[in-house]
């Protein structure tokens, strides 16, 4: 029997949770669970509503409170914290469908791999709940599953997650010991999400599981990814982060991450109103699609400044610790 620890990190989530909860308890499979929730300094009651909630579950819940640190401190916190070999990771406002823990841990167990993601629907507080490609009223994620989603090997994966995100956290499951192994999620960081995924197949191939395995909300207000210079500069650093200290990632991937994140860099800053022309991060953005200069990672680093109120590279301070 498989032992799953849930991670869920907590922040101001109190009006999801009626959602949430139930998603979690209901999980379906054969398999030891125990559920580590992290309030990271919820003001909103978040963490007393779930010890109220779960007082009854017929696992172990533990609710573990701490400053506000942001989402990447909180689920380290969690995961130190957990004691079964997989972890999954939850973020406090998504709901889990049914069978998603007992599909991830399938699709690892037939790759011989020790991660595996899920895509990702959505829902609203109303209850409508869609997966990515559904037509309206096709089906509900939060019904009983029709059967296991197929999934497939990803060699690669690193390719695919530098070129865009197309999940968060609560799309993924890994085992305990290689979260430890690849270093967690990095806590410069405020949101886990792509560096997680860069880290993760940095270190190896994972299984993505082809269907929804979570439901993020339509409108979660304060979530980092709706906070756009905020996410899309995370975005850009994991990748100077990638190209600069994470083992075993070849000049292929490299390059491809700088021209990734000048692309990023000089759409975004196009987008701050009529750029196009004077745009400081044109140039550069040209230059790579030409010729890379000598210092890839120098020049990713000064593409930070495309998301900053004041073009400096340098994160700034009131972006910390952040939700």
């Amino acid at each position: 029997m498989e032992g799953v620890s849930f991670v869920i990190t907590i922040y101001n989530k109190a009006p999801y949770l009626a959602a949430v909860l139930p998603a979690l308890g209901g999980q379906s499979g054969d398999f030891e669970r125990e559920f580590i929730f992290v309030d990271d300094g919820s003001t909103d009651g978040s963490a007393d509503l779930i010890e109220r909630q779960t007082a009854d579950w017929p696992h172990a819940v533990d609710v573990i409170r701490q400053p506000n640190q942001g989402a990447s401190k909180a689920t380290n916190t969690g995961v130190d914290a957990a004691s079964l070999p997989w972890i999954k990771l939850v973020d406090g406002d998504d709901v889990l469908v049914p069978g998603a823990t007992s599909w991830l841990l399938a699709a690892a167990a037939k790759h011989g791999v020790a991660h595996a993601w899920g895509d990702l629907g959505t829902y609203d507080l109303e209850g409508d709940q869609h997966g990515e490609g559904d037509q309206e009223g096709d089906r509900n994620h939060l019904g009983e599953p029709p059967g296991e989603p197929s999934s497939e090997l990803m060699t690669d994966g690193l390719e695919r997650f530098i070129r865009n995100c197309p999940a968060n956290s609560t799309s993924i499951l890994i085992a305990r010991d290689y979260y430890h192994m690849i270093g967690g999620c990095d806590e410069r960081l405020v949101s886990p999400d792509q560096m997680l995924f860069l880290r993760l197949f940095a270190a190896g191939p994972g299984a993505h599981v082809k269907a929804p395995v979570g439901l993020v909300p339509v409108k979660a207000p304060g979530r980092l990814s709706s906070q756009q210079s905020r996410s899309r500069y995370e975005s850009v650093l994991a990748l100077y982060y990638l190209m600069t200290e994470t083992p075993g990632v070849t000049d292929a991937r490299k390059l491809q991450a700088y021209r990734r994140a000048l692309s990023r860099a000089y759409r975004f800053h196009r987008g701050l109103g009529d750029k196009w022309v004077f745009s400081s991060h044109l140039l550069p953005y040209l230059r790579s699609k030409i010729r890379p200069p000598r210092d890839i990672a120098a020049a990713v680093h000064r593409s930070l400044g495309a998301f900053t109120a004041t073009g400096a590279p340098e994160r700034p301070d009131d972006w910390l610790p952040g939700a």
